[in-house]
């Protein structure tokens, strides 16, 4: 079950990016010849209008290709082109692109790189803006049903680092060393991360802002300050006396605040990896992920057991859990994307950033090979983190 999960998840996240890029590119008038989910041999596929469109045997990625694309890193074209052909000769159907093309008087026209720069950078974004709006929208919801921590204080521990410094329940952080902040997670992210340097932190009581330093302390395993959050519980769950639910209003807001925080989090944590702040082991591959989700399927399932809950409700419960989990992966899988690295979406728009500055395109051949040399990396660079997934499991 957590497998299956695991390429549910993969699948709509990974779907949701390539019809962004599907979308954007028609709306430019490119003609999109195949729309693939997942990765290598074909499974399946059927032809609808003009494209083809295909389930492949690794759920690890997917693409939509463009028509006279010529920086293709893996140089798909003419292999699509083949398989689209073959599957019309196994099938008695006519060539997909006659009827097209006796209707365009330039198949130029239909092209990728007959596009203006703006046009061919709005589809290499559309595919990370499409990530961040599924984000969004499940954050929201997610939010709204099973609630959210504030930022004003409920309880502030005795003899803690946050008592110390004067923080009392009922103060309201709003900005940490000189930043504003909207989110419980800013909280625990600055305290995680801030390996037990002071941290500014600036808050309101009583209409008045006051500003005090503390200073997290390790206990066990973790840096903490002895706070704990007043929440706001889930629209399905009966308020203890004291606790209030979550607004639509409320939550909408939090799944917004949500994707900015995970952009900056996922940009931390790439500054951390590249600074050596982050071992390798620290870091998780395919395989790696895929025990995540399965972990967090089975502790939403034990969490629902232990508290008896209905069938129903524990379906419900699996269901936000994975979605939260979902939100987590498409936000994450935006900002990978949009990176200025050869053979992602990211390095497509820098080159295509320069194209703009030099006003003529660079050699087609000579982009591609830095796609290509792009993309090798990023295959070795999985390898390597599927082995460190595997001795982490074993270990």
């Amino acid at each position: 079950m957590p497998i299956l999960i695991a390429i549910i998840v993969f699948g709509l996240v990974v779907l949701v990016h390539e019809v962004g890029h599907f979308v954007a590119a028609r709306r430019a008038g490119i003609l999109v010849t195949e729309f693939a989910i997942g990765m290598g041999p074909k499974l399946f596929g059927f032809r609808r209008g003009e494209t083809l469109y295909t389930i492949r045997v690794l759920p690890l990625g997917g693409f939509c290709l463009m028509y006279n694309d010529d920086v293709d890193p893996l140089d798909r074209g003419d292999s699509l082109a083949d398989d689209a052909l073959e599957d019309i000769d196994n099938s008695n159907i006519e060539d997909p692109f006659e009827d097209l093309m006796e209707d365009i008087s330039d198949a130029h026209d239909v092209s990728f790189n007959s596009k203006t720069v703006s046009q061919r950078m709005s589809v290499m974004f559309a595919g990370s803006f499409m990530n961040f709006i599924l984000a969004f929208i499940l954050f929201s919801i997610v939010a709204w049903t099973s609630g959210f921590a504030t930022t004003t204080l409920m309880h502030v521990s005795p003899q803690s680092p946050a008592e110390a410094a004067g923080l009392a329940a009922g103060d309201r952080i709003t900005s940490l060393n000189g930043s504003r902040i909207f989110l419980w997670n800013d909280i625990e992210f600055a305290i995680n991360t801030g390996y037990g340097r002071p941290i500014d932190v600036g808050f309101v009581r009583d209409g008045q802002h006051y500003s005090v330093n503390v200073t997290p302390t390790m206990v066990g395993e973790r840096y903490m300050v002895g706070i704990r959050p007043e929440v706001r519980v889930g629209v399905f769950v009966q308020p203890p006396p004291g606790f209030y639910r979550a607004g639509i209003g409320e939550s909408v807001v939090v799944g917004f605040m949500r994707i900015g925080f995970f952009i900056r989090a996922t940009i931390v944590g790439l500054v951390q990896v590249i600074t050596a702040q982050i071992s390798a082991d620290q870091m998780a591959g395919p395989l790696g992920i895929v025990n995540m989700i399965g972990g967090e399927y089975q502790a939403a399932v034990a969490i629902a057991e232990e508290a008896q809950l209905s069938t129903a409700l524990m379906i419900l419960t699996v269901v936000i859990t994975m979605a939260n989990f979902a939100a987590l992966i498409s936000a994450n899988l935006g900002v990978l994307n949009l990176l200025p690295i050869p053979g992602l979406d990211g390095g497509r728009i820098i080159f295509l950033v320069l194209e703009a500055i030099r006003r003529k395109p660079l050699p087609p051949e000579r982009e591609g090979m830095v796609h290509l040399a792009g993309f090798v990396l990023l295959l070795v660079l999985i390898v390597f983190l599927t082995y460190q997934d595997i001795m982490n499991l074993l270990f």
